[in-house]
């Protein structure tokens, strides 16, 4: 699954990986301040999923910025 992920954000603009960065970094908040309120307990298991997805979406963007200089 996780080349699957970054294949799709390769062939991504830099814009719409600006775009899935700020909805990833979105939704983890969303999560962790539900969670740290006490009002789910069964989404735990989605922070480092996000949190990989928001790692990968800046390399791609860190790799792309390189290539342009």
């Amino acid at each position: 699954m996780p080349k699957n992920n970054i294949q799709n954000y390769r062939n991504m603009s830099e814009e719409e990986l600006l775009e899935k960065l700020s909805s990833l970094k979105i939704e983890h908040s969303q999560i962790k301040s539900n969670i740290k309120r006490g009002l789910i307990k069964e989404n735990q298991g989605k922070i480092r999923p996000i949190k990989k997805d928001v790692a990968r979406v800046l390399t791609v963007l860190n790799q792309l910025r390189s290539n342009e200089n």
